[in-house]
């Protein structure tokens, strides 16, 4: 028995790793509006700061990468991304132009760019909140990186290939009409990824409860687990889906339940 117990603790650590009684996501709530009303919400102002000092170091070639305001001490790839994005540039003459839609002040744009300034053109547009939007505009575009704060603003400027929807669907308080509204744009690919959905029938609405390690301080705001079949319903008015992939490897905890997120790739049907 003791040496069957010694070779299961192992996995069930690396497994509770990411399990916190604390923070993650907790709750069954009938609505977003109930699930917002009990958050304790962030300073959008301290968040913003922070994740403008953490960009402007990976800007400057001061740290590799960054997320959410963290650094890192080296870039964490996407390949299932990285790999999309090479094989639309192929499809268009080794040119770019891609949505990032709530894709803060360009942490993925950083991400990649190392393997994608060889192509002949690239246009990485972030579709952002206002206050985003502005930090954006002042401190952070060029060539490359533009920052738009709706959608019809962007593609009158920009014909786009890629529509991308990076951990941001689940904290929308309706994310399928966002997944309506790429349907009618007539963008020829979608990538969902980071997501993570409910294994019954509806939405799961529940809290996050984020450590203060992201902002600094304790905070709070509602996560949808969206239905899978729903969205992928949505989405197949439009699209093909082409291929689905594993977005990280960690499991983590909606309370006591392990999830992984997910993502998927997307053709428009011709």
């Amino acid at each position: 028995m003791f040496y069957l117990i010694k070779e299961l603790i192992p996995p069930i650590a690396h497994s509770l790793k990411w399990y916190s009684f604390k923070h993650g996501w907790k709750g069954n709530y009938k609505n977003y509006e109930a699930a917002k009303h009990k958050c304790r919400g962030y300073d959008e102002a301290d968040i913003l700061n922070k994740i403008k000092e953490s960009t402007l170091k990976v800007k400057n070639n001061e740290i590799p990468y960054e997320r959410d305001g963290i650094a890192y001490d080296k870039v964490q790839m996407n390949y299932s991304l990285l790999s999309s994005l090479l094989y639309i540039a192929s499809k268009n003459d080794n040119e770019l132009t891609l949505i990032d839609f709530g894709g803060s002040l360009g942490t993925t744009f950083y991400q990649n760019y190392p393997f994608l300034k060889h192509l002949k053109k690239l246009k990485w547009c972030i579709i952002e909140q206002p206050k985003f939007v502005a930090a954006g505009r002042e401190q952070f575009e060029n060539e490359h990186i533009t920052f738009y704060s709706t959608i019809k603003e962007c593609l009158a400027e920009n014909n786009v290939q890629l529509f991308l929807i990076c951990n941001v669907l689940q904290y929308l308080e309706d994310p399928y009409q966002l997944l309506e509204e790429i349907n009618s744009t007539g963008i020829p690919h979608v990538m969902l990824d980071f997501i993570a959905y409910n294994d019954k029938p509806g939405d799961r609405i529940t809290i996050q409860h984020v450590p203060p390690v992201f902002y600094g301080i304790e905070a709070s705001y509602p996560c949808h687990f969206p239905d899978r079949n729903r969205v992928q319903s949505l989405l197949g008015k439009s699209y093909e889906k082409k291929y689905e992939f594993i977005s990280a490897p960690e499991k983590y905890y909606l309370q006591l339940k392990p999830f992984r997120y997910e993502g998927s790739f997307w053709e428009i049907n011709k």
